[in-house]
């Protein structure tokens, strides 16, 4: 009997394990870090503009602040390789307080070797009181108007062998089989900018929070609470 007992234990754990598991690429929700600060890495804020960590909406669920002045404003993540050939999804809340201005890039999925900050998957917006989504397809295309002081939910399906991608919107699919900008000669992504990292002349406030990658289209059940990061440290190149 009591081998038994321990056989129905063991398969007990190793099943509870099997379901456990997760396979986020990275998972940011930004809870542990300290408000009035920076992000810490593997997150490199840019010198320009200022990127704090916010006790925003709550003391508990925090979220990151981009502020532009006019001369850019943002914040950048590296992986140590880049990823190929697969299916990516990017998920992200994101909040607009203001803006004024010229363009300014929202969330851009590129690689390091791509011959400057506006390639890959840009996704970006109009400034002002009537300020909307743009995208590019081969050209500049202007997508949903922004609501401001409310969190949006945004979600990229990256085909990483076709370069094309899917933009969903507040659980909407708005954009559909668009090509990656300026990707001749460049294979995967490693690299994203959250806001104007490579940019300058506009005046913004932005939050973003719960900045999640994974690989296939269904975002994986968390294992852990939100508070904790999940994170494949192999993939990240951290800041020494």
């Amino acid at each position: 009997m009591k081998a038994l007992f321990f056989l129905f234990c063991f398969i007990l754990v190793m099943v509870s394990f099997g379901i456990a598991q997760d396979d986020f690429i990275f998972h940011y929700d930004f809870n542990q870090e300290t408000a009035g600060k920076p992000p810490s890495d593997p997150w490199q804020p840019t010198v320009a503009g200022e990127v704090v960590v916010e006790k925003f909406p709550d003391e508990i669920n925090k979220s990151v602040r981009i502020t532009d002045p006019d001369g850019g404003g943002g914040m950048a993540l590296i992986l140590d390789s880049p990823i190929k050939d697969k299916i990516i999804s990017l998920e992200f809340k994101w909040l607009l307080k203001e803006s004024s201005g010229s363009e300014a890039e929202v969330f851009y999925v590129l690689n390091q070797k791509c011959a400057d900050n506006w390639s890959g998957v840009c996704i970006a917006m109009t400034t002002g009181p009537g300020a909307v989504l743009q995208y590019h397809d081969k050209v500049w295309g202007n997508s949903k108007k922004i609501v401001f002081d409310a969190w949006h939910n945004f979600k990229y399906v990256m085909d990483l062998k076709r370069l094309k991608y899917h933009l969903y919107y507040d659980e909407k699919e708005i954009v559909k089989n668009a090509e990656f900008r300026k990707y001749d000669g460049v294979k995967g992504i490693d690299k994203f900018n959250v806001a104007n990292v490579g940019n300058g002349g506009t005046t913004f406030t932005m939050y973003f929070d719960d900045i999640v990658l994974y690989e296939g289209i269904d975002r994986p059940r968390p294992v852990k609470p939100m508070s904790m990061l999940t994170t494949r440290w192999s993939l990240i190149k951290t800041m020494n």
